[in-house]
């Protein structure tokens, strides 16, 4: 099967090491194009640092990898979090 046959593959929560993750955002954009991700959100908590990184890691390596930015925020209402993604953050 060539790689115009697989599905595109979206993870849209995902953790570096900027929040509770054992990757580094180098780390992870690479550990996604290896399990054929097409679409990848990082979305830490409460921290969108890890984004910079990430971007500039998948430009440097010319991975065929769309990076969605997001944040995991965590709430006054106890351990609720909300994951947000978007263009902008």
């Amino acid at each position: 099967m060539s790689d115009s046959q697989y599905a595109v593959i979206y993870d849209l929560h995902s953790h570096t090491t900027a929040s509770d993750g054992r990757l580094t955002p180098q780390e992870l954009v690479h550990r996604a194009h290896e399990m054929r991700v097409g679409t990848l959100a990082i979305t830490d908590h409460d921290s969108v640092a890890a984004i910079p990184a990430a971007r500039e890691e998948i430009a440097r390596a010319g991975l065929p990898l769309t990076l969605v930015n997001g944040v995991e925020i965590s709430t006054l209402l106890g351990e609720s979090r909300d994951s947000y993604c978007g263009s902008e953050y």
